[in-house]
């Protein structure tokens, strides 16, 4: 770990998110903090307890601090990252660093600094339990061969979520959709892989029979993973690759439209909405990231999309769910993809925003100023839009951009509209408008947008 001196010079400024997110595990710093181990729970997903304020956490990614999250028992809204953590502590293990008069996330940021500054012997002695949680396997890689895996049955769950054989059987989804059969050992009362039922073929068994969906990760044509779903299930199977692989339909001989969503589901709706008005053409890729969207997962998707021959006029549609997290995860890609000619880099901003730097290179310079002009043009329309409602409703949907200690931050709203307008103004200064387009449901999602329209027949 560096010495404070050293992240002083490297960083003069404010740390990037993802940077202190890289340096400083909440595992360790909880540690650190007097948060015990309780040993006998959560293998894969420690948990640890303060006894003084009885505050119990539970970790999620153990192994890679960049990626770890934690969640407090039995309370889903005290979440999130390194930084939610100290945030919603600071009037209680962390209140020695709580100044009100100062910023929330200066306090939150002096936190860190101080345990970056900490001798690494010191931190080393309070180490132990998060030294051997790294050292465990974090899990056995994908297997196919332990799931017993089926062409999709006829009757099969899709068909209650309103999508037709048609839909399934379209050239871009035909065999890209199967059933996966679990088997449940009514003796043992657990259930059993495939593998295990082949070699015990004389025990009892009661069988479900999911749909599953594929996923990849671009390197190869090896399934990496298994979306399932059913009634009751929807979850992915033990050992998928949920950070960099995604499901991905059949592409064309030459692909004129991609379009990423969050669930194989939707990219069936997507589909059969299209059928619906006529437009049965096969020029498309479909991509489900499961949920969530990483930049793992990202660079899969872009490496598809380089090995594809494409026709001139192709474009990606963003067709990720018509709310707040769909929009973060057009802001996420647009931002990955736009990095090579506008670099922007996520930083701590107020509770309910998203913030980002701006480069400061004079040759960014230019495409800097024109982001300016046009969050300007955004925050007039809201101020036009709203303008019968209150002083703080309107100022919840403004975005903030200045420069601050040296650097020029934005922060946006974690609302839809402003969302949405940013990523715009980023694709449009960027040029990339050309080639990324936000296409929304008119429900939360495609699915809900098909259901809804066969209730009106």
């Amino acid at each position: 770990m560096n010495s404070l001196d050293d992240i002083k010079e490297r960083y003069p400024n404010l740390l990037s998110v993802q940077e202190l997110r890289d340096r400083v595990s909440i595992m360790e710093l909880a540690l650190y903090y007097g948060y015990q181990p309780q040993l006998r729970k959560g293998r894969s997903r420690p948990v640890l307890t303060h006894p003084e304020y009885n505050d119990t956490i539970i970790i999620k990614n153990p192994q890679d601090a960049g990626r770890q999250v934690y969640q407090r028992a039995g309370d889903f809204a005290d979440s999130g990252t390194i930084i939610d953590f100290i945030r919603n502590r600071l009037t209680g293990i962390f209140s020695g660093f709580n100044r009100p008069a100062e910023h929330e996330f200066k306090n939150v940021t002096g936190v860190l600094y101080d345990y970056l500054s900490i001798d690494p012997a010191q931190v080393a002695r309070k180490r132990p339990v998060a030294t051997e949680r790294k050292a465990e396997k974090a899990g056995q890689p994908f297997a196919g061969e332990l799931f017993d895996i089926r062409p999709l049955e006829a009757g099969n769950y899709l068909l209650k979520r309103h999508i037709e054989p048609q839909t399934i059987y379209s050239p871009e989804f035909a065999g890209k959709v199967v059933s996966q059969v679990t088997y449940f050992d009514t003796e043992r009362k657990c259930t059993e892989s495939y593998r295990t039922v082949q070699q015990h073929p004389e025990r009892s068994y009661r069988t479900f029979t999911n749909v599953a969906f594929p996923y990849y990760n671009g390197l190869s044509t090896e399934v990496t993973g298994l979306e399932l779903r059913n009634d009751n299930v929807k979850l992915h199977a033990p050992g998928s690759d949920r950070y960099s692989s995604v499901f991905v339909s059949n592409p064309p001989e030459k692909v004129s439209r991609i379009y990423l969503l969050e669930s194989a589901i939707d990219a069936l709706s997507h589909k059969q909405l299209r059928l619906s008005r006529g437009d049965d053409r096969f020029d498309s890729v479909y991509f489900s990231t499961g949920g969530q969207l990483t930049p793992e997962q990202i660079n899969t998707i872009t490496r598809y999309i380089h090995s594809f021959e494409r026709t001139a006029d192709w474009k990606i549609y963003l067709a990720f769910d018509n709310d707040v997290k769909g929009h973060l995860f057009d802001l996420m890609f647009i931002q990955q993809l736009t990095a090579t000619k506008f670099p922007l880099t996520q930083t701590i901003a107020a509770n309910s925003y998203i913030g980002y730097i701006l480069p400061e290179e004079q040759q960014y310079r230019r495409m800097r100023d024109k982001l300016t002009k046009e969050i300007g043009a955004c925050n007039k329309a809201i101020l036009t839009q709203f303008a019968a409602g209150s002083a703080q409703q309107i100022n919840d949907l403004l975005i903030a951009a200045g420069h601050n200690s040296g650097q020029y931050i934005v922060s946006i709203p974690q609302a839809t509209g402003p969302l949405s307008a940013f990523s715009k103004s980023l694709l449009k200064v960027t040029g990339f408008n050309e080639r990324i387009v936000m296409e929304k449901s008119t429900d939360k999602d495609f699915n809900q947008e098909l259901i809804r329209q066969k209730a009106k027949f």
